[in-house]
């Protein structure tokens, strides 16, 4: 009995927490608080223990409906176990070396000043660790979602259980707070290292996952795409290289859209509505007596498919600046390339088609957030940015970042000659004036300057 009772308490903490339950299990042990040591004598007292200790060490992430800490546990071990990858000193001096160089040929096509950490080349895990503090802040809005639709539910069913087994809880809400919580760790953890698996850089599809002014690459990714490529390895990475330093350039030189990003994911995740039909039918599929079904609680097919029109309308103004944002960095990369790489047209095009159809990291966001998130009008914005540099140059084209009203409508993208129209030029102009004066102003006060 003492063996059976110890092989059910590991197989749900593993159930719930993966490889890290062994962490779990030798903290408990060195409690006192071992339940095979305990046998079938064990008190309820004993019992409620238990279950308090294992409650705490769920709840050891912290405040917050994900657990952060198991997510980063899951993430590491998928790529540990599927991914892994090194990275030997002369990869890491070839990727920065390519910032390095892509950095130079960016200074003769764009106004944006560079980045000013260090280049950085990683694995899969490193991106992971440098990724996950805007993972968290674009999930944890959806996560308080999730985790109070289910809590819900799943206390309706806490309710029905035998008082024998629920009488073990010393606290059967905040215990079924931090099983749900450490539900969604491991799925988002899961999707934390597809991402990792293939995303090139910092910021593939205009979210900008790291902190910091470094530009960064994942040289075993690049690898493994350009083995599907006519061209050179060399080539590839290079034009990869240049995309990643004028992207990182953008959203480090420009102080207000790193932030407009994420706040407009996170106000989208905090209006969507979830399904209860689908969190009632896994709740009352659920068996508490069976520890591995934990493992087959799927949170991504909750999302209920009616928007909201506020919901909408985040959506609209995120694709939008995905787009200005991924059709600027394709503009400026075209064209610091030109002269050195012989296949630019042609990566281009490539890069194109895959935003628009086939990148992956479009499946995890569209799993996760129930809505992929993409460029949508890439050639649109490609083409605005493209007549802005003939009509104003690339510091004109350039100072149109610095604030969000200077930058061309949904409506003026679809249609550039609304931007362009000399009325329309007079405003922009008048209104370009009002921002220089008012930063202006604002620099003079912050330098403490005071009027005579």
């Amino acid at each position: 009995m003492p063996e059976q009772n110890n092989e059910q308490w590991e197989e749900m903490l593993r159930a719930i927490m993966g490889d890290s339950a062994d962490e779990v299990i030798r903290s408990m042990k060195e409690s006192g608080l071992d339940p095979s040591a305990m046998g079938a004598a064990m008190s309820p007292e004993q019992m409620r223990a238990v279950t308090s200790q294992l409650q705490a060490m769920l709840g050891s992430h912290g405040e917050g409906p994900v657990n952060w800490k198991i997510a980063e546990e899951v993430a590491r071990d998928t790529i540990i176990r599927t991914n892994m990858d090194s990275l030997s000193a002369a990869q890491g001096d070839k990727i920065r070396s390519a910032l390095s160089v892509a950095s130079l040929w960016l200074d003769a096509v764009t106004d944006v000043d560079p980045t000013t950490g260090p280049n950085l080349a990683w694995t899969r895990l490193d991106w992971i660790a440098h990724s996950l503090p805007t993972f968290k802040k674009l999930l944890d809005p959806l996560g308080t979602n999730i985790n109070r639709a289910f809590g819900d539910v799943m206390r309706e069913q806490l309710a029905q259980l035998p008082p024998e087994m629920s009488g073990l809880m010393s606290d059967p809400e905040a215990l079924l707070g931090s099983m749900i919580s450490s539900f969604l760790g491991m799925q988002y953890g899961s999707a934390l290292a597809q991402l990792a698996s293939s995303s090139f850089g910092t910021a593939d599809i205009g979210l900008p996952l790291m902190e910091g002014s470094s530009a960064a690459l994942v040289n075993s990714n690049i690898t493994e795409f350009a083995a599907e490529l006519e061209d050179s390895e060399d080539d590839v990475r290079m034009y990869i290289a240049v995309r990643e330093a004028a992207a990182s350039r953008l959203f480090t030189s420009i102080p207000w859209l790193r932030s407009r990003i994420i706040d407009t994911v996170a106000e989208y995740a905090r209006g969507i509505e979830i399904d209860m039909s689908s969190i009632e039918e896994q709740a009352r599929a659920f068996d508490f007596s069976n520890p591995e079904a934990m493992q087959d609680m799927d949170f991504t097919g909750v999302f209920s498919m009616e928007q909201s029109a506020a919901q909408k309308d985040a959506l609209a103004r995120l694709e939008h600046l995905l787009s200005l944002i991924d059709g600027w960095v394709a503009a400026v990369s075209a064209r610091a390339v030109l002269a050195y790489l012989p296949s630019a047209a042609a990566l281009r095009e490539m890069f194109a088609r895959r935003n628009a159809t086939s990148h992956p990291a479009k499946a995890v966001w569209g799993s996760q957030l129930g809505v992929e998130l993409a460029p949508r009008h890439l050639r649109s914005a490609l083409a605005f940015w493209e007549r802005a540099t003939r009509e104003l140059g690339d510091a004109g084209r350039d100072r149109l970042w610095t604030h969000p009203d200077l930058l061309p409508t949904a409506e003026q993208l679809a249609d550039p000659q609304l931007f362009f129209s000399p009325e329309a030029a007079a405003i922009e102009e008048e209104l370009d004036s009002f921002l220089s004066e008012l930063l202006d102003g604002e620099d003079n006060t912050e330098s403490g300057s005071t009027p005579a």
